[in-house]
């Protein structure tokens, strides 16, 4: 199982992507990513998030912005030794709740029980 494609994975069902009525659904953008482009460059929706023509389209996209940040490549400010915690705090996630069922998603999809929120992003880049 790739790591990243966990993340993307996790985050996407935290913010509703099988639910028809979930804004992630209805935008094809599992991470709800924002447009940072000049204006017109992409379609977003009334709160500057990208809208995209097909779920594989923001799947993709979700990979590469994921894989910018926890590389710290992003203007986000994340490191690899930032935490789970910080990269679901970027994606607007900040909920003890929410943050405990994507740690559980990853846990299972990972076959490793021994992520938690305080996992460094280091753990998805290898």
């Amino acid at each position: 199982m790739n790591k990243i494609e966990a993340l993307v994975d996790a985050i996407g069902k935290a913010n509703g992507i099988g639910d028809p009525e979930a804004d992630a659904y209805r935008l094809r953008n599992p991470l709800l990513i924002r447009s940072f482009a000049r204006p017109g460059k992409h379609e977003t929706d009334e709160k500057g998030r990208r809208v995209f023509s097909s779920l594989l389209s923001g799947y993709k996209a979700g990979l590469f912005d994921i894989e910018l940040k926890i590389t710290g490549k992003s203007r986000a400010g994340l490191q690899p030794t930032s935490t789970i915690t910080n990269l679901l705090g970027v994606y607007g996630i900040k909920e003890p709740s929410i943050m405990g069922s994507v740690v559980a998603f990853l846990r299972k999809a990972l076959a490793d029980p021994s992520i938690t929120i305080a996992t460094p992003l280091e753990y998805f880049v290898s």
